[in-house]
């Protein structure tokens, strides 16, 4: 009996033992799992993370890479809505959203107020924030990530998701990682439309040189092959005997007035380009009949032929002659239309020049 009660007693103490170490083993797998667990989900934001600055940088150039990437922060967080704003002339405006109407929690003069902070936010209400367009379902939970440039504020990503206390401070991490891609996207986009831009213009007038007006004007052919628009040649009169007589400085400041006087007197859709030379080529959209086109040339031949050039010592006007042909009137090639106004440009010259010439 006593053999019996001390083996009993081993027993019991055994059985103690392994179901602590029982329990003390499933404690550690299930904390081990929770560390995996949320480690995969460190390591699939990060991918994400990744993945998105290699979408965006490759799309950089791309004039709708905000809005390529707000669809892709929708598809990432699977929520009903994302957009952003960024600011111009210190308001903010939507680049990308796929909010019904704009109406986003962002329009809210309750909720607006949490964007002056320019600091992150989550929003989580049992009541509706705002209701979906023709549903009864609302949007119970919001966060809001500042973009920055530079440590300079830009604007806003703001996701909204009709779960209440859907959004957690993860997200805030997630999100603002996205942020940072987008503030140096921007900046990238920035410095590269700079550099577009100043390659496409001449740097001693300030207007379009004569391949981006090719670039351009073929852009809006193959766009709208019924496009009507005429092209005017103009040639500063006499401009070889200005320079011998006033100096190149002078003869610079003449080009410069010239493209000023026509870059004034066309319309906004109008395009206006140094061919090479004193030569300037100009693009009117939209013509409905030569009487127009004409009309606003010799506007700007009158308004240059009254125009006094200063410069130095200098003071004159100067006069220039016009050509003017028709696309596709004319021609349906534009290099054909263009020697066109060339030929009439010349006419103008040898019946007396300080005039334009149509076809």
């Amino acid at each position: 009996m006593e053999v019996y009660e001390e083996l009993k007693a081993k027993y019991e103490s055994l059985k103690n033992e392994f179901e602590t170490y029982q329990n003390f083993a499933e404690g550690t797998i299930q904390l081990i799992n929770s560390k995996n667990s949320t480690l995969e989900k460190k390591i699939d934001a990060l991918f994400s993370i990744v993945e998105i600055s290699r979408y965006i940088n490759s799309n950089v150039r791309d004039e709708n890479f905000i809005a390529m990437i707000n669809d892709m922060i929708i598809g990432i967080l699977g929520v009903n809505y994302s957009s952003i704003y960024l600011k111009n002339d210190k308001k903010l405006e939507v680049k990308a959203t796929n909010v019904p109407n704009q109406a986003s929690i962002l329009l809210s003069k309750k909720y607006g107020q949490l964007l002056d902070k320019e600091e992150p936010f989550i929003i989580n209400s049992k009541e509706p924030l705002t209701f979906e367009r023709g549903k009864n379902l609302g949007i119970h939970s919001v966060i809001g990530v500042p973009i920055f440039i530079r440590e300079e504020y830009a604007g806003y990503i703001i996701v909204e998701h009709t779960l209440y206390d859907f959004f957690n401070y993860d997200h805030i991490k997630f999100i603002s990682s996205i942020a940072n891609q987008i503030g140096v996207a921007l900046e990238n986009n920035l410095l590269y439309n700079q550099l577009k831009e100043i390659s496409s213009r001449d740097p001693l007038l300030g207007i379009y040189n004569r391949r981006h007006f090719f670039n351009v004007v073929e852009e809006k052919i193959n766009e709208n092959p019924s496009i009507r628009f005429a092209v005017v040649m103009m040639d500063i009169d006499d401009f070889k005997k200005i320079n011998d007589m006033y100096g190149h400085q002078f003869g610079d400041e003449a080009l410069i007035e010239t493209s000023r006087i026509i870059s004034e007197g066309i319309g906004k859709n109008d395009i206006v380009a140094r061919y090479g030379g004193e030569e300037i080529v100009i693009y009117i959209e939209d013509v409905d009949g030569k009487e127009e086109a004409i009309k606003k040339v010799e506007d700007i031949r009158v308004r240059l032929c009254d125009n006094i050039v200063h410069c130095g010592s200098y003071n004159k006007n100067i006069t220039a002659s016009f050509g003017i042909s028709y696309y596709p009137y004319d021609s349906a090639d534009l290099q054909e239309v263009l020697s066109i106004a060339d030929i009439m440009m010349y006419n103008a010259k040898k019946a007396g020049k300080n005039r334009v010439e149509s076809t």
